[in-house]
């Protein structure tokens, strides 16, 4: 017949676990094979390292110590003892040197996810200042339309459209940004003059904003114009380069576009029809790290770099 023990209760092996100042004050008057100097060593008092050594001697029924009349030796229960427990101390001494280090490198580090095009024409012509003011900090950018998980990545800052994903997070405004019509020089040229004259044109689009050119063309009171074709591709960038290489008229963001290199040369503004409609790109940080002095230094560089490309 098989006989079924019942399980511990959770946490029961927690109860044999001496507490912690029980087991330094072992650990030292082992190691030194002195109450005095465990004292010592611990800025507590000889009687208090002898009361916490005989509270373990009583929870494990056994000696721990041969007392002499000016020394103390290891029993062998103590000298087995004795070896696991500077282990374990070790190994805890061990892993908080490594948390602690952890969190000093985190320190040092500051993970931005941002869009695309505000990377390439905001934040990199940036660099060089936000280096000099801030030498100890190391910034890592990604560049993508993905919305930051702040749950499950390590990203502190996050630049954005819109206010998705809002719970436990910070947005403050950094810009507003309309769809300005852009291309190469040669389409005009090739006589795309005004807004109706879309109808001959290839369409650049963004996969993520599929709405975008419906609105402006409603704005515009197009809403069923038909281009001559449409062009999709996943980022800003690739979608001005696209429009400055003659494939089509793509939209920008107004007043960011003027931070690019390339713009009223190989890459200008056909007509001078302007939407109203616009979207606020928000920078956006957990806000119980409102008060964190590298968010802080990162948001400055920021609105700064921002007035700059306006």
């Amino acid at each position: 017949m098989n006989i079924i023990h019942p399980s511990e209760p959770p946490g029961a092996s927690l109860h044999a676990i001496p507490a912690l100042p029980a087991l330094l004050a072992f650990e030292r008057a082992a190691s030194q094979l002195s109450f005095r100097r465990a004292a010592r060593d611990l800025s507590l008092s000889p009687s208090a390292i002898s009361h916490q050594i005989r509270g373990l001697e009583e929870q494990f029924g056994t000696k721990l110590f041969v007392r002499g009349a000016r020394s103390v030796r290891l029993t062998a229960d103590g000298e087995r003892y004795f070896a696991k427990v500077s282990a374990a101390l070790a190994a805890l001494q061990g892993a908080s040197r490594d948390m602690l280090q952890h969190r000093r490198d985190a320190n040092a580090e500051l993970w931005i996810s941002s869009l695309p095009f505000f990377t390439s024409a905001v934040l990199i012509p940036a660099l060089p200042e936000f280096n000099r003011r801030n030498p100890q900090l190391t910034l890592r950018i990604e560049a993508t339309h993905q919305y930051a998980d702040f749950n499950a990545s390590r990203v502190d800052v996050a630049i954005r459209y819109g206010r998705e994903h809002s719970a436990g997070l910070k947005f403050e405004p950094l810009v507003a940004v309309k769809g300005l019509p852009v291309c190469a020089p040669g389409l005009i040229r090739g006589g795309l003059r005004k807004p109706e004259d879309l109808s001959r044109q290839v369409l650049i689009h963004l996969t993520t904003q599929p709405r975008a050119w419906p609105v402006w063309l409603r704005e515009a009171g197009l809403l069923h114009l038909k281009a001559r074709g449409h062009l999709w591709l996943d980022n800003v960038p690739a979608m001005l380069e696209a429009a400055e290489q003659g494939f089509g008229v793509t939209l920008a963001m107004s007043p960011l576009i003027k931070a690019r290199p390339s713009f009223g040369k190989k890459l200008v503004v056909p007509f001078a029809f302007e939407t109203t409609h616009s979207e606020t790109i928000y920078l956006v940080s957990r806000t119980e790290q409102a008060r964190d002095r590298r968010i802080a230094a990162v948001r400055r560089w920021i609105a700064e770099a921002v007035g700059r490309a306006k």
